[in-house]
């Protein structure tokens, strides 16, 4: 009997947004399943829920923060100039210039795994936008490419549109956590984060032992998102955590 367990994800190095965009996410998939998952898998998603549920409160009142109009105006400027560099790789993929489009083809590559960062969480899409340009400025090749068919620009429009859009969000929710009277998100962080890894914990155990089709593809659904996640995780030197 093989035994299944869940990759590794550093939830403690993931912003809160993300955090509580996993768990969300994680509630979302097994709700509509968990009549069939068992007592404990049941008792620990209800665990799960609530204290996501709690998590969101101060969430959704930074979404009403006086902040918000500006942040929205400022994720929508961003979005804008990704969907533009997009469609100026696609024209170009489809274009008859061989030089041009075996450049675009390449840049295509590097922007596939974050070709729709802009349906993301506003915090996980901010560092999918970092994790691209971190990629894009290491390689002179694909800068060249770049320049070839004229985005070179709009990508440095970009990064600056993605850093002015981070820092104003982080001024938000400083100043939605001056004003909390409840809590903030990460108050609410280590209970969730527990309840997480206790519902994955009888995640892993149900695939083991329960071995139906269900748990076997809610699990394979789980790890993608935890896959997802860890990829934008800052982890600091000889820090580990589950």
């Amino acid at each position: 009997m093989e035994t299944k367990s869940f990759s590794t994800v550093h939830l403690n190095h993931l912003s809160v947004d993300n955090a509580y965009a996993l768990f969300q996410a994680t509630v979302e998939l097994a709700t509509p399943v968990q009549t069939v998952l068992g007592e404990v898998a049941k008792a620990t998603l209800a665990r799960l829920t609530n204290d996501t549920n709690t998590m969101s409160i101060p969430i959704k009142q930074a979404q009403r923060s006086e902040f918000t109009k500006q942040v929205d105006l400022l994720d929508a400027d961003r979005d804008e100039e990704l969907q533009d560099i997009k469609r100026d790789i696609v024209y170009f993929i489809k274009g008859r210039d061989e030089a041009k489009r075996s450049a675009a083809e390449r840049i295509k590559i590097t922007f596939d795994p974050y070709w729709h960062t802009e349906t993301e969480p506003l915090n996980t899409e901010t560092q999918s936008i970092n994790t691209l340009l971190t990629k894009y400025n290491a390689s002179a090749n694909i800068q060249a490419d770049a320049k070839l068919i004229g985005i070179d620009t709009k990508i440095a429009a970009l990064a600056t549109k993605n850093a002015a859009f981070d820092a104003l969000y982080k001024t938000r929710t400083a100043d939605q956590s001056s004003k909390s009277a409840t809590g903030t998100a990460s108050d609410f962080r280590r209970s969730a984060t527990k309840s997480y890894n206790d519902f994955c914990t009888s995640i892993e155990q149900a695939t083991t032992y329960l071995t139906n089709d269900t748990t076997t593809t809610l699990f394979n659904s789980m790890e993608q998102l935890r896959v997802k996640y860890n990829a934008l995780v800052t982890i600091k030197k000889d820090e580990k955590d589950k």
